[in-house]
C-alpha cells in the first residue's frame, strides 16, 4: 500500500481536515490525491509534505495537473502555492473522480459533465443492441 505513506505522513502533520478523530485531510484514489485544509498555510505544509514523501518514494507530481480551489467566506486573495518548486494554479473548480469541485463561498458539485457521459455511452449501447435484433 504505497499510497497510504501519503496519507499516514499527512496525517502526523497535525494539519487539514478532520471529522471527529477521522482524518479527512488526505483522500486517496489511485493517482488522484484531493488535500482538504481549512488555511492556505496548512495546504502549503501538506504541499510540502507531499513532495517530500513522492521524492522518498522516487514518484513525481505533475504540477501542471495540480490546482487549487478555495471555498468560504475569505475564498479570495489567497497566495500562491508550490509543489515540488512549480507554482499550482488556483480555479473556480476541478475535477476529482469525475466530479466538478466548484469553490467560491460555498462548496458545489457539478455531476452534469459525468451524467452527459453516462447518457452517451448508454444511448450508444442502446443502438448497438437494436442493431443486433
Amino acid at each position: 500500500m504505497l499510497m497510504n505513506i501519503f496519507i499516514k505522513r499527512l496525517k502526523l502533520l497535525g494539519v487539514g481536515c478532520s471529522i471527529s478523530s477521522l482524518y479527512i485531510g488526505c483522500i486517496l484514489c489511485a493517482d488522484d490525491i484531493l488535500l482538504l485544509c481549512p488555511s492556505a498555510t496548512g495546504l502549503q505544509v501538506m504541499l510540502d509534505k507531499c513532495a517530500e514523501t513522492a521524492k522518498y518514494l522516487s514518484l513525481e507530481f505533475n504540477a501542471e495537473k495540480c490546482h487549487c480551489v478555495a471555498v468560504g467566506k475569505r475564498c479570495s486573495g489567497i497566495n500562491s502555492m508550490t509543489l515540488c518548486g512549480n507554482s499550482v494554479e488556483w480555479c473556480d473548480a476541478v475535477k476529482f473522480l469525475g466530479v466538478y469541485l466548484q469553490g467560491g463561498r460555498s462548496l458545489k458539485f457539478d455531476i452534469n459533465p459525468a451524467k452527459r457521459t453516462f447518457l452517451c455511452c448508454l444511448q450508444f449501447n442502446i443502438l448497438k443492441w437494436l442493431e443486433y435484433q
